[in-house]
């Protein structure tokens, strides 16, 4: 795997974390969804463990939200996180606002967001 290919896969994961932080809550569900997850990209247990760490410390989680998901770039990346962050919200079966407000956020980023216009 190329290091370009490793790293926007690690942002893919990156985003993922950021929306199971989102609520402040790390469920169960939600440790399963990313350890599979981080399986599929091939990313080891220790940087997930980084990341996590790096999003603890992080005070502007709304911010790194926004950095990381600009930092992918491929359209078909960006519909595999969409999926992906889908999936995560809906795991502990309760969509909180906090983590609706994180897909929004990545969903305008990337142009993926359409408001309603009555």
């Amino acid at each position: 795997m190329k290091i370009s290919e490793q790293k926007n896969n690690e942002n893919i994961l990156k985003l993922l974390l950021l929306m199971a932080f989102a609520d402040k809550v790390y469920m169960e569900e939600e440790k399963d969804l990313i350890i599979d997850i981080s399986k599929e990209l091939n990313i080891p247990n220790k940087k997930i463990d980084a990341i996590i760490n790096e999003i603890s410390q992080n005070r502007d989680h709304t911010k790194l939200c926004r950095e990381t998901s600009n930092l992918i770039t491929s359209n078909l990346d960006k519909e595999k996180t969409i999926e992906l962050l889908s999936k995560m919200i809906s795991t502990d079966k309760i969509v909180h606002q906090k983590e609706l407000f994180a897909y929004q956020i990545i969903a305008e980023e990337w142009g993926m967001y359409k408001k309603e216009i009555d």
